[in-house]
């Protein structure tokens, strides 16, 4: 896979770093495997980092694809915050079109361009639950 997760704020986070060739096929693998992780019960943030990304092999269908793959992982992770690092063009509009298909999962996403704007994004809006509860 192009990717590595590392966990992060004691396993309530994973910061999850694209390298190389990323298809379509690898997001939906990657996201399936949450829920065979040991803790993923503990999970309430994804940041991932396409920064490392070199070639993106992603088509529009592909996008719904991923969507409709993640509204199913949904009903076992009702709630997640996703914080997506698309610092390129394309990758940033790939992204965007994700954001809006997978409004059907009821996760809190963002698209942002760097990695330290999605990471004040997440704690920002873990503060906010925190408050809310």
């Amino acid at each position: 896979m192009p990717y590595t997760d590392e966990q992060v704020d004691e396993g309530r986070g994973i910061l999850r770093l694209w390298t190389g060739a990323v298809a379509a096929g690898d997001v939906i693998a990657a996201n399936a495997d949450l829920v065979t992780r040991e803790d993923w019960t503990k999970l309430e943030y994804l940041i991932a980092d396409f920064a490392g990304a070199t070639e993106i092999e992603v088509a529009t269908e592909d996008v719904r694809q991923i969507a409709i793959a993640e509204a199913r992982l949904a009903t076992v992770i009702p709630h997640l915050l996703i914080a997506v690092v698309a610092p390129t063009d394309y990758v940033f509009g790939i992204a965007r079109m994700w954001e809006v298909f997978a409004e059907q999962t009821g996760w809190a996403r963002r698209v942002f361009r760097s990695r330290r704007e999605a990471e004040a994004w997440v704690h920002e809006s873990m503060e906010g639950f925190l408050r809310e509860a």
